[in-house]
C-alpha cells in the first residue's frame, strides 16, 4: 500500500510541474533557512554546558542603590576572600581582572612584542571553580607562585612556537615580569570566560589594596554541593554590612547570577569582561523569524494543494467509488506532501551548505560547515520532515477525505465558501507577516541611520587611539608625544585614562549636604582633550598644562550635567569646590557641553574629566587626532614614531568612529536579519500568490476567451484577474501596519534616543508591498488576456 501511495505521489508530483516547482521551491527556501537557524540556537543555548560544575557556580553581580538601579558584573576586589571568610556554603571564589581594566596589554617575549587582549589576573580558586585540561606544567597548582602565569595552547605556539613554554618569561606592559607556569587546552568556543593567560592577581599591583568601593572585578563563586543560593542570597546584604562601616558607602547590593544565566541573560548587565555575549531576545527573535518562513512555505502548498483539489476531485471520487476509505485517502494526501516535503528537505539541505555562509555574515557566527554533518543536524531535518508534512499536508487530505463520492464525480466539484474563506485568509496572513517585515527593515534602518548622524557632543572622524599602557617612563612618553606632534598630519595629541566609548571610572557626585548621589564618571586626561576631542566649552578654561611638584589640587572639567545637578550655571560653577570623591581639594575649572561617551542606548550621566598629582588612576591611551587625507600613510609615520620612541611595547591602535560603531552590531545584526528574513518572506509569499493568480487563469481560461469574443479589453481581463489578489493584499496591508508600528516601538524603546515613526515612511514600505505583489499576479493576467480566445474557448 506504501508504495502504491508513493508511486501515485510521484506521478501527481510529476504531472503538475509548475505547482510543484513552486511548492518544491518555497519549503526548500525555508528548509535551507532554518538549518543555520538551528545550528546558531543549539549553540546559544550550549554555553558553559561542558563545565562539570556548572550548576554550582554563580557570579557575583552588583545592583546600585540609584534611582533607576543598574546591575554591573563588577563587584570591588573585597567581594571574594569575603566570600569564602564568612559564608559557608561557598567552597571557593576567585577574581578576574582584565589588565589595564580591558586595555590590551603590551607582552614582551624575548625581542619581540605581542599584544594581547585576553590576559587576566586571576585567584587560583578559578581553576577549581571552572575546568581546565592541562597539557603542560603543574596543572595541579598552576599559580602556585606570584608571578607564574598559565597560557593556553594557542598563546603558547603564539609566543613561542615550537619551543617548551614552561618557565619562559613574560614581560607585561614592560614592568611585570611573569614565568609560564602551565598551558591548558583552549576553552571552546561555547564558554563565557575566555582567557588566553591567566596571571596570579599577586603579582598585580591591585591586589596590595583591599577595599569596598571601586568595582571592577568580575567575581565567580563554586557553592558546596546541596547549598541553597536563595540562602545564600539573603546573607550578601549582611556582609555588605559587617564590612562596609558607614551607611553612606553602602551604595549597592550584590547578588547571585546562575553560570547557567550568564550567556543568554546578561543583556542588561553592564561593565562586564565577558565578550561573548548573547541575548535571550535575539534568540527568540531569530527563532520565531525561522519559524514564519516555514509556516508561509506551507501556508503557499495548503493555498496550491486546495486549489488543485478542484482538479483532482473526480480522481478521488473514483477511488471513494472502488471502496476506498476515507482514512485511505488521508494517506494518500499525506504521501502526496511527504514526497513533496521529502524532496524539499533534500535540496533544503544541499542549499543550507550556501545560507550557513550568509547566515555567518550577517549575523557574525561562526558556525562551522562539518556541523551540517552532525547526528544533531539530521535528527533535525527528520523531525522538521515530520511536522511540515504534518502541517503542510493536513488541510488538504481532510478537505478532500471527507467529501462523499457523489459529491467529488459532479461534472464541476468546488470547495465549499469556508474553505474559499480559509484560503483567502491564509492568503491575509501571509502577506501581513511580510508587510510587517518590510516596516521594520524600514524603521530600523532609519533608527541605524539617525544613530550615525547624531550629533555626540564631540568629533570621534579622524581620532586614532593608541595604547600606551605599556610605556612605563615618563621620558619615552614625551619623547613619543613630541615626535608625533611633528608629523604634519597629526593636528593634536592628548593623553588620558579612557577614550569615549569605554568605560572609566565610577564614582559619586555629591551636593554638601547630601550623603549620597547620583553615579558619576570620573577620568583621568590632560589639557589637550577639549580640543582633541572637540568638546565645547561652555565657561572657565581646560585643564591645566603642567603641575607643580608640591600641587595637591584636583582640577576639574565637567559636562553640563554636573553643574545642573548642583544647581549652578557653567560660570557660575568656575572655581567651586566639588564632591566627586577625589579628595577634598577638588575645584572645577571648566564646564564642557555634555556628551555622549557611551552607545545611544544610555543617557548622558554626570561626567568629569581631570588632572592632578598621585591620581588614583593612570592614562592608558594617547588620542591623536589626524587629518584623513592620506590614513594609511600617516598611521605607517605614526608606527615607526612609536617604535623609535618605545621598541619594547607593542603598537596597538584603534580608530574611535570604528570603536563607537561597534557598540550597536548587536542592532546591525538585528538590521541585516530582518532584512534577509523580509526578503525570503516576500519571495516565499509571492511564489504563492504566482501559483495561485496562475491557477485563477488557468481555471478561467474558457470565461476568459468568451469575455473577449464578446468585446472585453485586455485591461478588463487583467483586472478581473487581478483584482481579488490585491484585495487580500490590501487588507494584510491594514492589518500588518498597526501590528507593525506596535513591535517597533517596543524595540525603539530600548534607545535613550531614537526617531519617531513616521506615518509617510509607512506608507510607502505598504505601498512597496502591494506593488510586489501587483507586479506577481500581473504577468499571468497580463498572459491570460493576451492570449488567442479560439483557443480558449476550446479548452474545456
Amino acid at each position: 500500500m506504501i508504495r502504491y501511495y508513493l508511486k501515485m505521489a510521484w506521478r501527481n508530483f510529476s504531472s503538475s510541474k509548475l505547482f510543484s516547482f513552486l511548492n518544491l521551491m518555497g519549503l526548500s527556501i525555508a528548509i535551507a533557512i532554518c538549518i543555520p537557524l538551528f545550528l546558531f540556537v543549539c549553540k546559544q543555548y550550549s554555553f558553559d554546558n561542558f563545565f562539570s560544575k556548572k550548576d554550582q557556580i554563580y557570579r557575583v553581580n552588583l545592583i546600585t542603590h540609584d534611582d533607576d538601579p543598574a546591575t554591573w558584573a563588577h563587584v570591588p576586589n573585597a567581594v571574594a576572600p569575603a566570600l569564602m571568610r564568612d559564608i559557608p556554603e561557598v567552597s571557593y571564589a576567585a577574581r578576574m581582572l582584565k589588565n589595564g581594566f580591558g586595555t590590551p596589554a603590551s607582552l614582551r617575549v624575548g625581542e619581540q612584542n605581542y599584544k594581547e587582549g585576553l590576559l587576566y589576573w586571576s585567584d587560583p580558586e578559578l581553576f577549581k571553580i571552572f575546568d581546565f585540561e592541562f597539557i603542560a606544567g603543574d596543572g595541579r597548582s598552576p599559580l602556585n607562585d606570584n608571578n607564574s602565569v598559565a597560557i593556553n595552547e594557542s598563546e603558547a605556539k603564539r609566543l613561542f612556537g615550537n619551543k617548551n613554554p614552561i618557565g619562559q618569561p613574560i614581560l607585561v606592559d614592560n614592568k611585570t615580569q611573569l614565568v609560564v607556569s602551565a598551558v591548558y587546552k583552549d576553552l571552546p568556543d561555547n564558554s563565557s570566560i575566555d582567557p588566553a593567560l591567566i596571571a596570579n592577581f599577586k603579582s598585580n599591583r591591585l591586589s596590595k589594596s583591599i577595599y569596598w568601593s571601586n568595582a571592577s572585578y568580575e567575581t565567580f563563586c563554586l557553592l558546596r554541593k546541596g547549598a541553597d543560593a536563595g540562602a545564600v542570597s539573603k546573607k550578601l546584604p549582611e556582609l555588605i554590612k559587617k564590612y562596609v562601616k558607614t551607611e553612606d558607602d553602602r551604595w549597592f547590593d550584590l547578588a547571585l547570577q546562575p553560570l547557567s544565566d550568564v550567556h543568554l541573560h546578561s543583556a542588561h548587565i553592564s561593565d562586564t569582561y565577558i565578550s561573548r555575549v548573547g541575548d535571550i531576545k535575539t534568540v527568540r527573535q531569530l527563532s520565531l523569524l525561522g519559524l514564519l518562513i516555514v509556516v508561509i512555505a506551507c501556508i503557499n502548498y495548503m493555498n496550491l494543494a486546495t486549489a488543485k483539489s478542484e482538479k483532482r476531485a473526480r480522481e478521488v471520487g473514483i477511488n471513494k467509488t472502488l471502496g476506498a476509505t476515507r482514512y485511505q485517502m488521508i494517506g494518500r494526501f499525506y504521501a502526496d506532501t511527504a514526497l513533496t516535503v521529502l524532496l524539499a528537505v533534500i535540496v533544503g539541505f544541499a542549499l543550507s551548505f550556501g545560507s550557513l555562509f550568509l547566515f555567518n555574515a550577517i549575523s557574525d557566527s561562526h558556525l562551522h560547515i562539518t556541523e551540517l554533518l552532525s547526528r544533531r543536524t539530521f535528527l533535525f531535518l527528520g523531525v522538521i520532515w515530520l511536522i511540515v508534512t504534518v502541517l503542510a499536508g493536513s488541510y488538504p487530505a481532510m478537505l478532500l477525505s471527507r467529501s462523499s463520492a457523489l459529491q467529488l464525480m459532479q461534472k464541476r466539484f468546488a470547495v465549499g465558501g469556508m474553505d474559499r474563506f480559509l484560503r483567502k485568509s491564509l492568503v491575509v496572513v501571509q502577506f501581513s507577516c511580510s508587510i510587517i517585515l518590510i516596516i521594520a527593515v524600514v524603521i530600523i534602518y532609519q533608527q541605524m541611520m539617525f544613530i550615525s548622524n547624531k550629533n555626540l557632543g564631540f568629533n570621534p572622524s579622524g581620532l586614532a587611539m593608541i595604547n600606551i599602557s605599556g610605556i612605563r617612563d615618563k621620558q619615552s612618553l614625551e619623547s613619543l608625544t613630541n615626535s608625533l606632534k611633528e608629523i604634519p598630519a597629526v593636528q593634536e595629541v592628548t593623553e588620558l585614562q579612557s577614550p569615549p566609548g569605554f568605560s572609566a571610572s565610577l564614582r559619586s557626585l555629591r551636593k554638601a549636604d547630601e550623603k549620597s548621589g547620583p553615579s558619576l564618571y570620573t577620568c583621568y586626561a590632560d589639557a589637550n582633550v577639549v580640543p582633541a576631542l572637540g568638546l565645547q566649552l561652555l565657561a572657565g578654561k581646560t585643564l591645566p598644562d603642567h603641575l607643580s611638584a608640591t600641587d595637591s589640587t584636583v582640577y576639574v572639567l565637567a559636562n553640563k550635567k554636573v553643574v545642573d545637578y548642583l544647581g549652578w550655571t557653567p560660570q557660575e560653577a568656575i572655581g567651586k569646590k566639588v564632591n566627586v570623591e577625589l579628595g577634598d581639594n577638588a575645584y572645577i575649572v571648566g564646564v564642557v557641553g555634555d556628551f555622549n561617551y557611551m552607545s545611544l542606548k544610555r543617557p548622558i550621566e554626570p561626567y568629569v574629566y581631570y588632572a592632578t598629582n598621585d591620581a588614583p588612576e593612570s592614562k592608558n591611551a594617547m588620542i591623536v587626532k589626524v587629518s584623513t587625507d592620506q590614513l594609511m600613510a600617516t598611521m605607517d609615520r605614526i608606527k615607526a614614531a612609536f617604535t623609535e620612541n618605545v621598541p619594547s611595547a607593542a603598537f596597538d591602535y584603534a580608530f574611535l568612529d570604528a570603536h563607537l560603531a561597534s557598540l550597536y552590531n548587536t542592532e546591525k545584526v538585528v538590521q541585516k536579519t530582518v532584512l534577509l528574513f523580509s526578503t525570503l518572506a516576500i519571495f516565499v509569499s509571492c511564489l504563492g500568490l504566482f501559483g495561485l493568480s496562475a491557477f485563477m487563469a488557468e481555471q478561467k481560461t474558457k470565461e476568459i476567451g468568451i469575455r473577449k469574443v464578446l468585446g472585453a479589453s485586455n485591461f478588463s481581463i487583467g483586472s478581473m484577474l487581478s483584482i481579488d489578489f490585491l484585495k487580500l493584499v490590501v487588507l494584510a496591508i491594514i492589518i500588518g501596519i498597526p501590528l507593525a508600528i506596535y513591535m517597533m516601538q517596543k524595540w525603539l524603546v530600548h534607545f535613550e534616543y531614537r526617531i519617531r515613526i513616521s506615518w509617510v515612511v509607512v506608507a510607502l514600505a505598504a505601498i512597496a508591498g502591494l506593488l510586489i505583489a501587483f507586479i506577481t499576479v500581473s504577468y499571468q493576467s497580463v498572459k491570460a488576456a493576451r492570449s488567442n480566445p479560439l483557443k480558449s474557448i476550446k479548452t474545456e
